[in-house]
């Protein structure tokens, strides 16, 4: 099962009072890759009561206090607010809130030659049964193959410490020193670096998906910033 809570070891610049980057395991860096597949309607749906700004929040919610009389027949407002995840989902840490709609699925289109109606179905590299309207057997378009399977969950290898700067860019640990870091960060006294070890559960999970759509210093907006 998933862990919902990761631990980060942050480098924090004490005079400016920022993060510098952050030390940290594949589960860290599954949780971020993994924002990328989120449909649209499950990010509003996550972000809505946090203060997001734009309409699509109204927009949601107005989706949703609309009445299913006015939505058609073969239609459900919950493929809008609660779309799935349209690619196979990886095995990722559960730091964002959810009934389950997160978790990997392949969904496709069916036809059916008997009705002449196409539909979507959602399923999970399974064949597709019997038409929604006419229950005649279905073909189904298009046709999908499983993917290789890995020994490893998620998407990164885990053997490895990953370098997370504070506007999310990724790197493994090792292709930089230390020192070159420090440089290019414009920091020339190692005593102004706090070490710092925090805990990113379901609230900072959300509260680091809002900052990543309006932030470039995420990381100190999530935990220095945000306390």
């Amino acid at each position: 099962m998933a862990d919902t809570q990761v631990s980060l070891k942050l480098l924090i610049h004490k005079n400016s009072q920022r993060v510098l980057y952050a030390e940290a395991s594949k589960k860290f860096v599954d949780f971020l890759f993994n924002i990328f597949t989120l449909p649209l309607g499950e990010v509003i749906r996550l972000l809505k009561d946090e203060g997001m700004v734009g309409c699509l929040p109204r927009l949601y919610n107005s989706i949703e206090k609309l009445s299913d009389a006015y939505i058609l027949s073969d239609q459900h407002k919950d493929f809008l607010l609660k779309p799935k995840v349209a690619i196979p989902g990886a095995q990722v840490p559960l730091l964002l809130p959810g009934d389950g709609s997160l978790k990997g699925t392949r969904s496709s289109y069916n036809f059916c030659f008997s009705c002449s109606r196409q539909f979507f179905r959602e399923k999970v590299y399974c064949e597709a049964g019997s038409c929604t309207y006419c229950r005649n057997e279905i073909n189904r378009l298009p046709s999908f193959k499983n993917p290789p399977s890995s020994s490893e969950e998620g998407y990164v290898e885990g053997m490895v410490t990953y370098l997370v700067l504070d506007d999310l860019e990724v790197k493994p640990m090792f292709i930089t020193s230390f020192v070159t870091l420090l440089n290019e960060m414009n920091v020339k006294e190692v005593g102004s670096i706090e070490e710092r070890v925090v805990d990113l559960g379901m609230h900072e999970g959300v509260k680091l998906l809002k900052a990543s759509l309006q932030s470039k210093t995420v990381l100190t907006d999530v935990f220095l910033r945000d306390h």
